[in-house]
């Protein structure tokens, strides 16, 4: 069903959080997934780091985070479902890399998929 998703959707938050280390490794597999299911075509990606309001029982870093962001060449934002901070923002930003891309492509394609 994932690989389905992945091959209709315009594009992704990959959301881990940062009082789990352990989600955030396995985010490295979503992704490889996302690029493999999208045949290595650059499609809008977030990468979220979720549970903001637990800082002090961070277990991933912001640079750890933030790097790798920059390896993958995607945008790192930080959220709270919580308090609701940044939830909005992330949707937003996403939403704006897709239209951006659609644009790009022209209005009646989908951004990102191979057919």
């Amino acid at each position: 069903m994932m690989d389905m998703w992945i091959s209709f959707g315009e594009g992704f938050l990959l959301v881990f959080a940062i009082n789990d280390h352990d989600s955030f490794e396995i985010l490295k597999g979503k992704h490889d997934r996302v690029m493999k299911g999208k045949h290595g075509v650059k499609c809008p990606i977030l990468l979220v780091g979720n549970k903001q309001d637990l800082d002090n029982e961070r277990q991933v870093t912001m640079k750890e985070a933030k790097d790798l962001a920059d390896q993958w060449n995607i945008e790192y934002i930080e959220t709270s479902a919580k308090t609701n901070f940044n939830c909005k923002e992330a949707f937003e930003k996403l939403a704006g890399k897709i239209v951006e891309m659609k644009k790009k492509n022209g209005d009646d394609k989908p951004c990102c998929n191979i057919f």
